[in-house]
């Protein structure tokens, strides 16, 4: 799951920060084709542990980051879909194992337990996202892929601010950014 939310996190912040862009503006590698299929998929997984968190989690934080991971990443899906198109990626339609054994391991968790291991799972993976958000802008020789995934990386960096914040409330470590 961990590996599936951080390419969730990538894509969503190129794709809410830019809107339904395209990629037209030059060569598509297979890591760009790889970065678009996973980020659809890690989008998923996503969705599905913040969907777990709005039921699970009686902190209001947690609700409110839940929430706009799931918009954010329902966005992301949606915008995602015309890179896709255009590389010849059919985009995943549903997490992949590892996010779906996470949140079914998550499902018998409650309370506090629930949030600690919600946030604490988010901590790591936004860490990850920036690195491998700021490594798809560096290596990407499509401009239009380019420019979204630059953008896209204030929403990933926001994202970790807000869940670094949430975390440290919860006495939870955080890693620097």
């Amino acid at each position: 799951m961990k590996h599936a939310l951080k390419m969730t996190i990538l894509a969503a912040a190129a794709v809410v920060s830019t809107g339904s862009m395209v990629a037209q503006g030059g060569d598509t590698t297979v890591q760009d084709k790889m970065f678009v299929a996973k980020s659809t998929q890690g989008s998923l997984g996503e969705i599905a542990a913040a969907r777990l968190a709005l039921k699970k989690s009686k902190n209001d934080d947690v609700r409110t980051f839940a929430q706009k991971m799931i918009d954010d990443h329902t966005q992301l899906i949606a915008d995602l879909k015309p890179y896709a198109d255009r590389m010849g990626v059919k985009p995943p339609m549903k997490p992949n194992k590892t996010a779906q054994m996470e949140v079914q391991r998550m499902m018998s968790m409650s309370g506090d337990k629930f949030d600690r291991e919600y946030v604490t799972a988010m901590v790591a993976d936004h860490h990850k996202d920036v690195g491998e958000f700021k490594n798809e802008a560096d290596t990407t020789s499509n401009s239009d892929l380019k420019g979204t995934v630059s953008s896209g990386l204030q929403v990933v960096q926001m994202h970790t601010t807000m869940i670094d914040g949430i975390a440290q409330k919860m006495n939870l470590p955080t890693p620097a950014m």
